[in-house]
């Protein structure tokens, strides 16, 4: 069978992955004691179900580069807060998470995702154990290690033609407003003259709607979209391109006024078919420990560390209460004020879209 096959250094498990369906099976299960790992190449969920062949070859980059010494699979934790009863279950699985971290002794985290970086920070900060682990956004550790966007490579997948004269309108996602880096790490990665700004970028980006999507804000979510493409249109680019995968699929599902890329797949010369991907990804990896009470969404939970993993849980009361409940008759919750800020954040002149 061809696999790509991935030892994780957080839950020593072995996941491998069916290199034409994307299925994920458990190849092997972690036997207890972590093998040190300095440096961890962190993907994310996005770039796991969207891209699986970018998650190798990155890997594969990093690693032959001695950037980093191993890979995890796992969800950030993020989204868990969407989840019913989600900041219980949330805090929980981010106590593993330190707990695993430690165990494996990681100095440093290589995160491709704007979410999972700051979700990382947030959570390992938390304890003085792992309060000195650095996290690196993945677009600034490319540009270090030399590597650059090719300008022929770039026109082609956007326009067709290698030879054309293209122009990327940057879309930066909301996690990154305060530092930046994965603003930095992007730009310093394309080809000089290409990157163009819009009205709203950087600590001013205006949301992809992504995060309402997440709060089931569906038509909110597709006006950010729609807001952002014409913003390109504005600046006369080409493309929307983006250092975040899930600002990528929501620029791509939600309007039509602009084609949008990840700068991954300009790195590495390969196209994301996003008219086939899924509205929900496929699967979330967490720890045995959190399997237990996550998963009775829409959302698909798999376990790390255990032969077979657990049964999702069944949906409760409230869960049912909570579907059937229409999106104009619930309050805001705490997830969904966070989704409603990062629209808004920085942006004083966009409509308020998340109430």
């Amino acid at each position: 069978m061809d696999e790509y096959l991935f030892e994780d250094a957080l839950t020593g498990s072995t996941v491998a992955f069916d290199r034409v369906t994307g299925e994920a099976r458990l190849a092997a299960a972690g036997k207890g004691m972590l093998e040190p790992c300095p440096s961890v190449f962190f993907p994310g969920c996005s770039l796991i179900n969207y891209a699986l062949p970018l998650v190798a070859a990155v890997y594969d980059t990093l690693r032959d580069a001695g950037s980093v010494s191993g890979i995890s699979l796992l969800c950030c934790g993020k989204i868990l807060s969407y989840e019913p009863d989600g900041e219980a279950v949330r805090a929980a699985f981010e106590e593993t998470l330190r707990e695993h971290v430690a165990a494996a002794g990681v100095e440093r985290i290589v995160a491709a995702c704007p979410n999972c970086a700051k979700a990382l920070r947030d959570a390992l900060a938390a304890d003085a154990a792992t309060a000195g682990v650095e996290v690196t956004a993945l677009p600034t550790a490319l540009a270090h290690l030399g590597y650059a966007v090719d300008a022929g490579t770039a026109a082609r997948l956007v326009a067709g033609d290698a030879g054309a004269s293209v122009r990327l309108c940057a879309h930066d996602s909301c996690p990154d407003r305060d530092r930046g880096e994965f603003a930095d790490g992007m730009r310093a990665l394309l080809p000089a003259g290409m990157c163009v700004e819009p009205a709203h970028a950087r600590a001013r980006s205006l949301c992809c709607g992504s995060l309402l999507r997440a709060a089931g804000k569906f038509e909110a979510a597709d006006k950010m979209a729609a807001r952002n493409g014409e913003e390109a249109r504005e600046v006369h680019a080409d493309a929307l391109v983006t250092a975040c995968l899930s600002c990528a699929f929501q620029l791509n599902a939600a309007q039509a006024a602009m084609p949008a890329v990840h700068f991954l797949e300009l790195l590495y010369d390969w196209r994301i078919d996003w008219a086939s991907a899924g509205a929900w990804m496929k699967l979330r990896f967490l720890f045995d420990e959190t399997l237990g009470v996550a998963g009775a969404g829409e959302r698909a939970f798999v376990g790390l560390g255990a032969d077979e993993a657990p049964a999702a849980a069944e949906s409760t009361v409230a869960d049912r209460a909570a579907e059937e409940a229409s999106e104009d008759a619930r309050a805001l919750t705490g997830p969904e004020e966070e989704a409603r800020h990062d629209v808004t954040m920085s942006n004083e002149d966009v409509e308020v879209l998340g109430e």
